[in-house]
């Protein structure tokens, strides 16, 4: 209806015009529909890497390294904190670009109690975010930024693209390799070492084109659900800040392609953001409050302990990170 609108307002001012403005006008329309498709046009094109697999093998290659996950490792089970990151998860998958919905695809979103930087998502949807991520985070559109950049991943389907690349190997005999390469660190060398699949982890790992995509891509997301792209941006910066001189896990499967600050948001100038969610929403400030108030999450270390211990998820979990203790019902009650 707005464009309707505009076109019968310059209609009638059409008629206003003296003859020679007449004649002036086309060039003038000209013009101003050069200037909106070249500002329309302005974002950098993503086109998908070639991939031999349908998008149907990325769904059952996820679910499979999916189920591996949440045996491996130590999922927070928050229901105040995962309800959040749901929320800024669904936001996000509203906004994905119409060429990129694979409707075979389901994205969830956990948050994983570990201390170390990091997150990764798996072929078809499943998404795990370090509650050290959300922790680090300075704001919301930090959050969102790392979960467009993974989605990015997940829609583009980089996964099954690396594995394309290793044409000897079937779909079916990635899955605990895709895990371990992705998870990094201590933690996900155990995953990788424990599956009886021989495929080389280096085809897991997202080559720094493949993470430039992400990141172009994850900012259109991002523009879409009404945040800054630039809050990606400054979220690489706080993970390379707290990396030191090792970097930390996030960055060990995804390398900084180079000018990755500068390009992000050159990006976000040509994509016009109006408006930014992460500045007017307190419920970060309360999920950050909330964490802060739990114990200490695990270490990739901790976690390893575990894993060997088969105890991984038996720790006291959400609730402020205390176990609550249950009474059995009384057997002194009649009816």
């Amino acid at each position: 209806m707005s464009g309707m609108s505009s076109a019968m307002s310059t209609h009638r001012y059409a008629h206003r015009l003296t003859p020679l403005a007449r004649g002036k006008a086309p060039a003038v329309v000209v013009l101003l529909l050069t200037v909106a498709l070249g500002t329309a046009s302005a974002q950098t094109k993503i086109v998908a890497p070639p991939n031999k697999y349908s998008p149907a093998e990325d769904v059952k290659v996820g679910r499979e390294a999916e189920q591996q996950a949440l045996k491996e490792l130590p999922m927070l089970n928050d229901a105040s904190v995962d309800e959040y990151i749901q929320g800024i998860g669904q936001r996000l998958v509203a906004a994905i670009p119409p060429e990129f919905q694979h409707p075979e695809f389901h994205y969830t979103f956990r948050v994983v109690n570990q201390k170390e930087i990091n997150a990764f998502a798996l072929p078809g949807g499943p998404m795990f975010l370090n509650r050290g991520m959300i922790e680090a985070a300075h704001n919301e559109g930090e959050v969102a930024g790392v979960m467009a950049h993974e989605m990015s991943h997940v829609m583009l389907r980089h996964g099954t693209a690396q594995a394309t690349k290793a044409t000897k190997y079937e779909i079916g005999a990635v899955a605990g390799q895709i895990l371990g390469a992705i998870v990094g660190g201590t933690a996900g060398s155990i995953i990788a070492q424990g599956s009886n699949f021989g495929i080389s982890t280096y085809f897991m790992k997202f080559s720094r084109e493949y993470e430039t995509q992400a990141d172009i891509n994850g900012s259109h997301v991002m523009a879409r659900a009404g945040y800054d792209p630039r809050h990606m941006a400054e979220m690489f910066k706080t993970i390379e800040a707290q990396g030191g001189s090792n970097g930390p896990e996030f960055l060990s499967d995804h390398p900084n392609p180079g000018n990755r600050y500068q390009y992000i948001t050159r990006e976000a100038q040509m994509l016009g953001v109006n408006g930014d969610r992460a500045g007017n929403n307190g419920e970060f400030s309360r999920v950050q409050s909330r964490l802060s108030g739990m114990s200490p999450a695990l270490t990739a270390a901790q976690i390893a302990q575990r894993q060997k211990q088969g105890t991984v998820n038996s720790g006291p979990i959400g609730t402020g990170g205390r176990a609550v203790n249950v009474e059995p019902p009384s057997g002194s009650f009649r009816t």
